[in-house]
């Protein structure tokens, strides 16, 4: 909310005050003249005396048309007519001509003012979710540093916030184009971070930074949000030069080390996970039970629409063998015929599961949260979201479910270096 309370108003105010005060003065102006020409003020190019209020009206308005109608100069009437009169011949072209000035500073003129003088700035590919979490831990440490977005999809609802909230320059156009990296001027950058959900987009987009911004090594963190391709290219001179990082990852390792192993050594049994959701996410969770908890379970059970293929990808990703047993369930993860086959399992093994509900949708694994706390009663089920849910945390902490959102572990991840 601090943010919000120092940012909003500022930006707000920038863009309304010019439009409110322009509006005002446009009225008082065409007042003035309708006035002037009402009390028997005459001009020298028309017979206007005897006109009625319409056609004074049609007059006062052609005043704001630059270099448009002519009807030559106050004659003759009131003194104070004739001030009201000059008054709006000087005010009206004057407040057309602020308009298109302006107007044409906002279509052509952000990046020919600005770009000029970006230095020391931080250049963001993608306006996502990733994005969103930058900013906002950023402007918490430093609400001045010019923040430049370059985000492809000008109708990105994202982009509104990141604009008036975090006081971001928001750059339209494809972050992999040369051009576009020249008018983000990511030469002068202090950090560039690509965060779009395209690894490759990421990855091309860093590669060329570095040919054209060698000083920039060491100072480019790139998403990569495929583990398995990740690992290939970590050998890469592009590795080398920039960070790579996994959203996931950042999640996995802290919901691993902070919950999972706490809940494996207290149990004396050999544990059973279920994996509700084998996604990015679910593979890095059970990328991370390898690495952190081996020897702690010895069944894993995957339920996806695609398990079988998933799987298999994952078992052909370099570092991700494991002493355990696969059961792969092929379908819906709200399917009450899965968690039913899930039982059949559950019961062979003797033992309650764990559950990690893991898919990219929060409201389903929600859902199939409470299906498998009602299947399996004294189960350790954990559901995930992307963001902390007043209503998730609340249905969970009646059913006796553990939540987290991925949005707080992802922060949490993000070292203080990048900022």
């Amino acid at each position: 909310m601090s943010i919000l309370r120092q940012t909003l108003p500022r930006g707000v105010r920038s863009v309304r005050r010019p439009v409110v005060w322009r509006s005002l003065a446009l009225g008082l102006t065409f007042l003035a003249a309708v006035v002037g020409l009402s009390v028997g003020v005459g001009v020298s190019e028309r017979d206007i005396l005897a006109a009625g209020l319409a056609e004074r009206a049609y007059y006062a308005l052609g005043l704001f048309v630059l270099g448009g109608l002519d009807i030559g100069t106050p004659m003759g009437g009131p003194p104070f007519g004739r001030v009201l009169l000059w008054g709006a011949y000087f005010a009206a072209p004057l407040i057309t001509a602020s308009a298109l000035i302006e107007t044409a500073i906002r279509l052509i003129g952000p990046w020919a003012l600005r770009a000029r003088r970006l230095e020391d700035h931080v250049v963001l590919g993608g306006a996502g979710r990733l994005t969103q979490l930058y900013v906002r831990k950023l402007r918490e440490r430093d609400l001045r540093r010019t923040v430049v977005v370059v985000e492809r999809d000008p109708d990105k609802p994202s982009l509104v916030a990141l604009r008036d909230v975090y006081r971001a320059v928001i750059m339209h156009g494809d972050i992999t184009k040369d051009e576009v990296l020249e008018r983000a001027r990511v030469d002068r950058a202090r950090q560039v971070l690509f965060l779009t959900n395209d690894d490759f987009a990421n990855l091309d987009a860093a590669s060329k930074v570095l040919k054209t911004a060698p000083g920039l090594e060491g100072r480019i963190v790139v998403h990569v949000s495929d583990l398995g391709f990740m690992r290939e290219t970590a050998s890469s001179s592009v590795a080398e030069a920039c960070e790579f990082f996994n959203g996931h990852e950042f999640a996995a390792v802290n919901l691993v080390q902070e919950q999972l192993v706490d809940r494996f050594n207290s149990t004396p049994q050999i544990d059973l996970v279920v994996l509700a959701g084998f996604g990015r996410f679910g593979q890095t969770v059970l990328h991370q039970l390898q690495q952190h908890a081996a020897g702690s379970f010895s069944h894993v059970i995957i339920i996806d629409e695609r398990a079988s293929r998933q799987v298999r990808a994952f078992e052909a990703q370099p570092g991700t063998s494991g002493d355990y047993v696969f059961s792969v369930i092929d379908g819906d993860i709200l399917d009450p015929d899965a968690w039913r086959r899930v039982g059949e399992v559950v019961e062979a093994h003797g033992h309650d599961p764990v559950v990690i509900l893991g898919c990219g949708s929060d409201g389903t694994n929600l859902h199939a949260a409470l299906l498998a706390r009602r299947q399996h009663p004294s189960a350790y089920v954990i559901v995930r979201s992307f963001r902390a849910s007043p209503f998730t945390a609340e249905i969970a902490e009646e059913s006796g479910v553990h939540a987290f959102n991925l949005a707080g572990l992802i922060e949490q991840g993000m070292p203080e270096a990048w900022f």
